[in-house]
């Protein structure tokens, strides 16, 4: 059979029930308005979209829109409606407007397409067209429009440069932050433009590199430093994170950039290293004359102190001495500890143990001072209370002179050979600890007084003592008494007394290290936090012994 047996025309099959069938399945209602009798066709389907059956009567949507369209949809409808009828477009009409449902009073958005026929005047006398209900699409639309708003508002708001370059590294989108940065009026003046716009040659090729690796190879960098160079004003440094900008369908498209100035933290840093630096110099010279200071400091200590020894008159065969020994351990490079031993007249000696308040050089200096002044004023050496008190009023004036708060506190030992007393006087110190020949540990009740430097007028006290040959005595600084363990506690006198008892020393320099090892074993440590002076005495009475014949 011919094949043109099949074929039939385009009248034949598209039909008026096969259009109404097409509408329904798209979901679009037809209209008629017949503009010169002013008369409305609606199909059912304008009438569901009314929110009306096809019983009731429908409202002109064109001739009086206040009672179905959206009043601020209105002014919009009208001027479209009366543009398209006055022929100012050879194009179908085309108005989107928000259509109210008489039933449920809920608008949806339709579009209203149509066509009008025209007389020879191109007046128009009808308007056929369609009703297409276009809701998904607009929420669709608004809920993409309110997250581009709100990610607009979100970029412009936030003080960091925010950036989109594509594939190129020329700029497609930037907030606000970055137009002011790169100097341009607004973000769309960027559109296009490339960093060699703005920056020097070697910093456009760096960040060039950097977005073709992170484009190549899809990873990221975070919080890098770039030292900015621009073209027409100072340089600056930024904090730059980058990553790559993917579509939809995980096509790349460019990268994202984020970037902070930082140029006054960097120059803070530059600022504070400069001055650290500066510093560093300053306390490697400091370093140097405290190495210097030290060294000048212990020179000035005797090594080892001689015995002072005398021999009675009245018993020729007996030689009464003193044998001492002493421990001097700064905790710093100088220290405000110090100790004098020296001879008074014929048969005494002095000792004498000092602490300064605080530690380093000024201590040191007032530690210093203290010793020129002793030996200046030895020739009191026999009263312990009159040589602390000219000594204080020496210092007193010099500090207040100096408009210097600072003060000592000290230990004065006097011990008269011819008679074997010990007299003893205290500036604000600890008392010594004595040991008995026997190998008792006690300390010597003394009267409570000021230390020096304080008060010019401080009157100081004896205490006399008679040892027995054989007896040691230790003076020392705070810095064995309050070293303290890794719980806080200090080692305190009756520790010390307890060991040396424990110890029964048999001369003065086991006395004197027993002591200090006391102090290391309690801390658990070899390096003390204070200043430590210790300074011994032993009094011993012994026979002469006998030459032989052959010596003689």
């Amino acid at each position: 059979m011919d094949s043109e047996g099949y074929r039939k025309t385009a009248p034949d099959v598209f039909n008026w029930d096969t259009v109404q069938l097409a509408l329904k399945a798209a979901e679009e209602g037809v209209y008629c308005w017949e503009i010169d009798k002013e008369v409305i066709h609606y199909t059912d389907r304008c009438l569901t979209m009314m929110g009306l059956h096809h019983h009731e009567v429908a409202p002109n949507i064109f001739t009086n829109p206040e009672q179905t369209i959206h009043p601020e949809d209105l002014s919009f409808f009208r001027h479209e409606l009366q543009r398209y009828l006055n022929g100012h477009t050879h194009l179908p009409m085309r108005i989107e407007i928000r259509l109210l449902s008489q039933t449920s009073r809920a608008w949806r958005w339709i579009r209203v397409n149509g066509l009008a026929d025209r007389d020879e005047h191109h007046r128009p006398t009808r308007l056929v067209g369609v009703w297409v209900d276009i809701s998904r699409r607009k929420t669709s639309d608004q809920r993409a429009q309110e997250e581009r708003d709100l990610f607009r508002t979100l970029i412009e708001h936030i003080p960091d440069n925010i950036y989109f370059k594509n594939r190129e590294s020329r700029f497609v989108m930037a907030n606000s932050a970055t137009a002011r940065k790169l100097g341009v009026s607004t973000p769309s003046d960027l559109i296009g433009m490339k960093d060699e716009h703005f920056f020097g040659k070697e910093m456009s090729d760096i960040s060039r590199r950097e977005e073709l690796e992170i484009m190549e190879t899809g990873r990221p960098f975070s919080s890098r430093i770039h030292h900015e160079v621009w073209k027409d004003k100072e340089e600056t440094w930024s904090q730059i994170t980058k990553f790559p900008w993917y579509d939809r369908e995980g096509h790349l498209k460019g990268i994202v950039g984020i970037s902070s100035d930082v140029t006054k933290l960097v120059q803070a840093e530059q600022k504070a290293q400069m001055a650290a630096d500066i510093l560093d110099r300053r306390n490697q010279a400091l370093e140097k004359e405290v190495d210097l200071a030290r060294e000048i400091q212990l020179s000035l200590l005797p090594y080892s102190i001689p015995s002072r020894a005398w021999q009675t008159p009245d018993t020729p065969s007996r030689l009464r001495s003193a044998n001492f020994h002493h421990i001097f351990a700064p905790s710093e490079g100088v220290a405000g500890d110090c100790f004098e031993v020296f001879s008074v007249g014929d048969t005494g000696v002095g000792a004498m143990i000092c602490d300064v308040m605080g530690h380093g050089i000024r201590a040191a200096l007032i530690a210093s001072m203290l010793r020129g002044l002793m030996e200046q004023l030895s020739g009191l050496g026999s009263d312990p209370a009159q040589f602390l008190a000219s000594l204080n009023r020496q210092l007193t004036r010099i500090l207040v002179r100096a408009n210097v708060t600072m003060f000592a506190s000290a230990m004065y030992a006097y011990m008269d050979l011819s008679t074997g007393t010990l007299t003893l006087s205290s500036a604000g110190h600890p008392a010594p600890i004595l040991l008995s020949p026997e190998g008792k540990a006690t300390m010597p009740a003394l009267p409570r007084s000021m230390a020096l430097g304080l008060l010019e007028t401080t009157l100081y006290h004896n205490t006399e003592l008679h040892l027995e040959s054989g007896s040691k005595l230790m003076l020392y600084t705070d810095g064995l008494t309050e070293a303290a363990n890794k719980e806080g506690d200090e080692l305190g006198a009756g520790r010390v007394m307890d060991e040396l008892e424990q110890l029964a020393p048999q001369d003065i320099k086991t006395m004197i290290l027993g002591a200090l090892k006391c102090a290391g074993h309690f801390t658990g440590c070899s390096q003390l936090s204070d200043d430590i002076c210790l300074l011994g005495m032993e009094y011993r009475d012994d026979p002469i012994p006998e030459e032989t014949p052959a010596e003689a």
